[in-house]
């Protein structure tokens, strides 16, 4: 088995600790040496989430631990494989390291991507945004993973210690990716969000070769991604459920509508149906229109993005649409990182700002933030700068 080194990035005042760690060989290997080097900050997550007896108690976690027999069938062996070596490695039972990692698909922030014009050299800047967990203290345990899985693209994952997925990483091959949680909950016939992005990073070289993986994988709930390609400078924005899956290109507009109160019947008569609306609020804001039923309940999002940028949000704090936008267009044609930094300052993102990445996938470089241990959100605290080739070197 390969022992490699594990060392601190520079740590900034108030700022949670980020190890690097690094990791190689087969997936039980992986999950091993994860296990060993973080034990006591594996620990401090389960307490916090697996061991909770609040969390223990929840209706949610309830649920979803009696559809449990419908998620693992869908799990890819190699997942189960590094799963039981960080539970080895940290010596706790495997069941809570596998709770551990499908928390995203029971938890369910903004994405962003500049190029072209709207940047200040042309090229491509990926922004993701985590807006949860500050309050359960996730910030404690943070880690950049760096990884060689055995005949697989080396990758990095902004992540937490015990986890073996990708909510934020990038590749060797320039593909960088992002999520944002969305509504759907409850539907679990397909491979959990977190394994389907690792699987990106592991397998993908190009653009299309991603959205090919989204597109022949069973999914899950709904969920938003951005996924771009340094060395096409491209990009795109993803909406994916269990039954629908979207591609929508920088600049093109796009709308999410979720009308409620519809027919018992409603699409079962084919292409003539439609819903109706006995009244509606519309809500018009720069680059953004919003309705709302007589109860305030949101139906619809209609949203226009500037060229060359991709801006995505859901449902969820849809106000902070137009805010983003037109902080965009105040630096529009001088976009770059640190631009992107003062974009996504409050009220962009909220106080549980757990951390946030930009990349710019075409030279492997990253600029990431962590919410303080006091709580602060990520965008407040200072960024640490990362260049990923230097790291697989």
């Amino acid at each position: 088995m390969k022992w490699l080194t594990l060392f601190f990035l520079l740590s900034f005042a108030y700022c949670a600790e980020a190890p690097v760690v690094y990791l190689s060989g087969t997936s039980y290997e992986r999950g091993f040496q994860q296990g060993t080097l973080l034990k006591e900050k594996i620990h401090l997550n389960l307490g916090g989430f697996i061991d909770n007896p609040e969390m223990q108690k929840s209706p949610r976690v309830q649920e979803f631990l009696s559809h449990l027999p419908e998620v693992l069938p869908y799990i890819p062996s190699h997942f189960m494989e590094e799963m039981q070596g960080v539970a080895d490695g940290a010596q706790v039972p495997f069941q809570k390291i596998l709770m551990m990692n499908l928390f995203p698909e029971m938890f369910h922030c903004i994405g962003i991507g500049v190029q072209g014009e709207a940047t200040h050299d042309g090229s491509l800047y990926h922004v993701r945004v985590l807006d949860y967990g500050v309050g359960k203290n996730l910030q404690q345990t943070a880690v950049l993973l760096v990884v060689k899985p055995e005949g697989k693209h080396p990758y990095m994952t902004v992540s937490y210690a015990g986890f073996v997925g990708c909510i934020t990483g990038m590749n060797a091959k320039k593909i960088a990716v992002g999520e944002i949680g969305g509504d759907g909950y409850g539907h679990w016939e397909g491979v959990p969000m977190a394994f389907l992005l690792r699987e990106i990073l592991e397998n993908c070289s190009t653009l299309e070769e991603a959205k090919e993986l989204l597109a022949n994988s069973p999914r899950t709930c709904e969920y938003y991604y951005v996924i771009s390609d340094g060395n096409q400078e491209k990009m795109v924005a993803v909406y994916a459920t269990a039954s629908q899956l979207h591609f929508i290109e920088p600049g093109q507009s796009y709308a999410i509508m979720a009308p409620h109160h519809l027919p018992p019947n409603y699409g079962d008569s084919g292409e003539n149906d439609k819903f109706f609306l006995s009244t509606f609020v519309p809500e018009l804001s720069d680059h953004q229109l919003r309705v709302h039923d007589s109860s305030g309940q949101l139906l619809a999002l209609f949203q226009h993005q500037p060229r060359d940028c991709i801006v995505l949000r859901g449902f969820g704090y849809p106000e902070r649409y137009p805010l983003v936008v037109n902080r965009i267009k105040e630096d529009y044609g001088a976009i770059d990182a640190l631009t992107l930094q003062k974009i996504i300052t409050p009220p962009a993102t909220n106080e549980t700002n757990l951390h946030n990445a930009i990349f710019h996938p075409s030279t492997l470089e990253a600029w990431v933030s962590h919410a303080g241990l006091d709580g602060t959100p990520a965008s407040l605290e200072p960024y640490t700068y990362i260049h990923f080739k230097d790291l697989i070197e």
